[in-house]
């Protein structure tokens, strides 16, 4: 027990504030709990919307809001693409991944003769927009193709599978309409990228090599806005010679969008901190009423207004500590649930979600100790002589 006695030599200020909170235990657990219950508001609404913010963030990012959209503009002489277009627009989006393709329509001749029409894409290869599921693309696939995964699945269609397709190159009335068997070198993962179709072909399969459509694939939502920038700017000075589409619009109107309600609700758990400052408050004022004499003494043998204010405001210190250790556990707990059923993994924590966790904390501890100004205030200035006369 020696050391304890070492400690309260070193830090007399420290162990009387312990002692005064241990003396009224009810009133102090009471104030502690005011100071819980708005540090698990703050934490658990502020880690549990960033945990999904994240989820909701990658979800938009996995239908493609990194990707870029390029179609000819209402001011572009042509309705295409042609090479010299793709290769400007690669010049100037420079790293980014340039995917030109050319879309439309075939139909699919089922097993009992009858034909379902299905999108197609034409582009050199799909391995440039999305992973390979099962089976490979080969480096000359013209007498083959690849299938998305939901075409595979409702076909039953598996890699070296034999597919017959009807493009129509005439009027809608049938004419010049080719029939073509082809092997199905791969299926594609599963996507809900935006722009996904359920047949891919060769862009050779097409007789004049033209563009109707130019992907670009960045890593994120913030490279894809300066693609689309550069763009603009290269193109678009003076006539809409393309028409650029991506979602980061989406993305910044749904970060905005979610940091508002998360802001709200924050601010109404902060409220209860709010609340728990007064009641810290009429704690200590309490406490300050019933010790007069013991304050008193305290001044009598030699402590300063300083010192007092001190004890005091340690009390408050330590209430608050008391209080957001326990809120902060609870809160992450929340979060741990929070971030298992938003993003899979209860350990993946975004660096907002422990800022707020942090932040709940300081300010549950900043809240009791400016709770406590006053009534430390109050008791120091108070004249001994009054206070041991009670």
């Amino acid at each position: 027990m020696s050391w304890l006695y070492r400690i309260a030599g070193r830090f007399p200020r420290l162990v009387i504030a312990r002692r005064n909170i241990s003396r009224a235990k009810v009133r102090s657990i009471l104030a502690a709990a005011s100071i819980l219950i708005g540090v698990v508001a703050i934490g658990a609404i502020g880690a549990g919307g960033a945990a999904f913010k994240q989820s909701q963030l990658q979800t938009i990012q996995d239908q493609g809001a990194t990707n870029v959209f390029v179609s000819p503009g209402f001011d572009m002489e042509r309705s295409h693409f042609d090479r010299e277009d793709v290769k400007a627009i690669n010049e100037t989006v420079g790293p980014a991944g340039v995917v030109a393709t050319r879309g439309g329509e075939v139909d699919v001749v089922q097993r009992d003769d009858t034909r379902d029409t299905v999108s197609v894409t034409y582009l050199e290869d799909p391995r440039t927009i999305s992973e390979v599921a099962r089976g490979g693309v080969p480096d000359d696939w013209r007498r083959s193709l690849v299938v998305s995964n939901e075409f595979a699945t409702d076909r039953n269609v598996a890699p070296g599978d034999r597919v017959t397709l009807v493009r129509q190159e005439g009027n809608s009335s049938g004419s010049g309409a080719t029939e073509r068997t082809y092997r199905v070198a791969a299926v594609l993962a599963e996507t809900q990228s935006v722009g996904s179709s359920d047949v891919y072909l060769p862009i050779e399969e097409l007789e004049d090599k033209r563009y109707s459509q130019i992907r670009i694939t960045t890593r994120s939502t913030d490279r894809a806005e300066d693609v689309a920038e550069a763009l603009r700017e290269r193109f678009n000075d003076r006539k809409d010679r393309l028409l650029v589409l991506e979602l980061t619009s989406l993305v910044r109107l749904f970060k905005t969008i979610v940091n508002g309600i998360n802001t709200f609700l924050t601010g109404l758990g902060s409220i209860s901190l709010l609340v728990a400052g007064v009641s810290i408050t009429n704690t200590m004022l309490m406490a300050v009423i019933k010790r007069r004499e013991e304050i008193g003494v305290l001044r009598a043998v030699g402590y300063t207004k300083r010192d007092i204010v001190w004890i005091l405001l340690l009390e408050a210190a330590l209430l608050g500590t008391l209080g957001a250790a326990v809120g902060v556990t609870i809160a992450f707990g929340v979060a741990l649930a929070a971030n298992s059923i938003f993003l899979g993994d209860p350990f993946a924590f975004t660096r907002s979600a422990l800022l707020y966790l942090v932040g709940a904390v300081a300010f549950g501890i900043v809240t009791s100790v400016l709770a406590g100004v006053y009534p430390a205030w109050r008791a120091a200035n108070e004249r001994p002589v009054d206070a041991l006369r009670g």
